[in-house]
Order: structure tokens, then sequence, then C-alpha cells
């Protein structure tokens, strides 16, 4: 029988460094490789399999040298140094960098969830994009509901002004690499919050194609962007049942069933 696509990697290597002049990076790296492997499926030969293993190492040895906070050049490095094999066509790098926040020369609070973002894809096909995970945002005004269909389910209330939380997954694709991809991350980073605070929206979609609308302008070499929204619904609580007025301040958040939106923003 024929063997359909197929590929290999390690996934989840953590590897943090310091940096003596500029903090501490923190990251893990998932490889994947596509190439000649056919015969290790078909016939058990492992000759062109390059162990999981040496990638892992492969990516703490080069992190001496080259990783810094440009996550996307250290991914550009793996890529390189994976494809110097012959029997390599494709390498496949995805790093994911956690927030430290500097509070003296030498200390760092962590626990955000928010995470930065770098995928490229090398040989075979090219493709470079960044992006973030985790961004929770949320603001007490400025947006609302309204106007939707209705049929016999439809119980929702319409809402001229809300309250709108979510947690915001971004990926964005380059047609080149911007000299400086720290300094364009944290640019679309503020663009993506100030432009999520500051604007008025009729829903979560409405939200999303503004934030991205403005990434774009802020970016020249973002050829697009992508979004999921999950709605982290806050719900009025039904202060009803102790004989009580319903101010519009007190909610109940819930996890879950929530709703999720998916957009992507194009030039």
């Amino acid at each position: 029988m024929p063997l359909g696509d197929n590929r290999w990697g390690k996934s989840e290597v953590r590897v943090s460094k310091v940096l003596p002049e500029d903090g501490f990076v923190d990251i893990t790296v998932q490889v994947l490789l596509e190439g000649d492997v056919g015969p290790a499926h078909t016939d058990g030969d492992n000759m062109n399999v390059l162990p999981t293993d040496t990638m892992r190492n492969t990516i703490y040895g080069l992190a001496q040298e080259h990783l810094t906070h440009d996550v996307e050049r250290f991914a550009e490095v793996l890529c390189g140094r994976f494809l110097t094999n012959d029997y390599v066509e494709t390498a496949s790098v995805s790093i994911e960098g956690a927030t430290w926040q500097r509070e003296t020369e030498t200390g760092y609070v962590g626990g955000s969830s928010q995470r930065r973002v770098a995928r490229l894809v090398r040989g075979g096909r090219e493709s470079t994009a960044a992006g973030v995970k985790g961004l929770v945002v949320l603001k007490t005004r400025g947006s609302a509901f309204e106007g939707f269909p209705r049929d016999e389910f439809t119980i929702l209330p319409e809402a001229t002004d809300r309250l709108l939380a979510t947690s915001v997954t971004a990926d964005w694709s380059y047609a080149s690499l911007p000299a400086d991809t720290t300094e364009t991350w944290d640019l679309v980073r503020k663009t993506l919050v100030d432009r999520f605070m500051e604007d008025w929206s009729a829903s979560v979609q409405h939200q999303g194609y503004l934030m991205g609308e403005a990434v774009l302008a802020a970016v020249d070499e973002i050829t697009e962007i992508s979004f999921r929204l999950p709605n982290q619904h806050h719900l009025p609580y039904d202060l009803a049942r102790f004989g009580m007025d319903w101010d519009g301040t007190v909610f109940h958040p819930v996890s879950e069933p929530y709703g999720d939106i998916y957009l992507t923003v194009t030039r």
C-alpha cells in the first residue's frame, strides 16, 4: 500500500537562557521534518531517520550561540541546520516564548498565560509566521451585540453596551522578515491591545476585524493576520432571588461553553 504524508520530529523541548546584557529567554520548541523516509515505514530501514533525540540536542547546542529574544532568527538557524542533511526536504520549527517581567537587575516575575509564537517552514516550501496566544483582555464597556436573527430557541437579550472578554490567539504571516522581529512583535501586540480597548465594536467579529485592520496598517511586512477569539462570557448574576435589583455590576464568569470566533484579515 502506498504511504501518504508523513513527518517526524521532537515536541515540547523546553530551553531557557540567561542573556547577560539583555535579560532572560524561556521557550518551548517543536521540530518537524519531512523527507525520504518511506523505507522506514514500509521496510523498517532507518537509514534516513534523524533521531528525535538528535533534534533535541541540536536545539540546546545551537542555543548557546544563537538563542536571543529574536526567536524567529533562532528558528531560521535550526531550520538551516536540519536542512544540511540531504535526506531532509522540509524543516518546520515552531517556538513559543513565555513572558517574564524584569523586577530587579537579576529578578523576574512570570506566570502570565501570554506566549510569543514563531513558526518557520524552510526547504520544500517556505513560510514565515509569528503570533501571540493567551493574551487575555477585557473591557467593561464599549461592545454591543444586537440585530441578530432569532428563532424559537433564541433567548439571548440584545446588548447595546456590554462587558467583553477574550483570550486572543493571533497568527500573522510575513512577506519578508522584519529587521527587528522583537520590536515588530511588540508593536503588533500593542496595536491589538490598543484597538481592543479603544474601538467600539458591534460584536466579537467586528472587534477582531478592527484589530486586524490596524495591524496590517501598522506593519507593511505582514500579509495577513488570523484570529481565534473565544468569547469569555461574564453573565449578569440574578440577584432577584435575594429581593435585590441588579445594578449592572455583578457577573458570573463562565468558562464553558463559550462562543468561538475565527477570522482572517488580509491585504
